[in-house]
C-alpha cells in the first residue's frame, strides 16, 4: 500500500501541473484576443486615415490620393483575398501620401493620422508576434491550442512615418 504522504505529493504535483496548464492556456487565449483587438484598432486607424484624405476632395494635386483612399475604404478585410487587396491599397496610399508630404496643403491632420497608423501597426505587430510565439509553448502544443485558435496574421503594410 502507498503511504499517505506519497498520495499527498502526487495530488500536489497534479494540482500544480493543472494550475500551470490552465494559466498557460488562458495566457495563450488572451494573447490571441489582444492580437484580434489590435487588428480591429489598426483597421479603424487605417479607415480614419482614409477618411482624413477624403477631406481633400477637389483640391488640386490630391486626385490620385483621394482615389486611392476611396479604394481603401471600399475594400473590407473579411476574407484572406480582401485582406491582401486591402494591404496593396494601403501601401499604394502610403506611397502616394509620402509623395504629397511636400505639398503646402499637407495638414497636421494627415501627419497625425499617419502617426496613429504607425503606432497601431506597431502594437498589432507586437501582439501578433507574442501570440504566434505562445502557440509553440509545450503546454499549448499538448492542449492543441494551435488547432483551436486561428493563427493571427501580420499586416504587410509600409510604415507611413519615415
Amino acid at each position: 500500500m502507498i503511504p499517505m504522504w506519497w498520495l499527498a505529493v502526487i495530488v500536489a504535483i497534479a494540482a500544480v501541473a493543472g494550475a500551470y496548464a490552465t494559466w498557460t492556456a488562458a495566457r495563450v487565449e488572451r494573447l490571441h484576443r489582444r492580437a484580434r483587438a489590435a487588428e480591429t484598432a489598426l483597421i479603424a486607424k487605417l479607415d480614419d486615415r482614409a477618411e482624413t484624405v477624403l477631406k481633400f476632395v477637389g483640391n488640386p494635386g490630391f486626385e490620385e490620393v483621394v482615389a486611392l483612399a476611396l479604394s481603401v475604404v471600399a475594400v473590407p478585410a473579411s476574407t484572406q483575398r480582401q485582406r491582401e487587396l486591402r494591404e496593396y491599397a494601403e501601401n499604394d496610399l502610403t506611397h502616394a501620401l509620402r509623395e504629397l508630404s511636400r505639398n503646402p496643403l499637407w495638414t497636421d491632420d494627415l501627419e497625425s493620422a499617419n502617426r496613429r497608423v504607425a503606432l497601431a501597426r506597431q502594437i498589432h505587430t507586437d501582439f501578433v508576434r507574442d501570440a504566434v510565439a505562445s502557440r509553440s509553448l509545450r503546454v499549448a502544443v499538448l492542449l492543441r491550442l494551435r488547432h483551436r485558435l486561428p493563427r493571427p496574421e501580420y499586416w504587410d503594410i509600409d510604415d507611413p512615418v519615415q
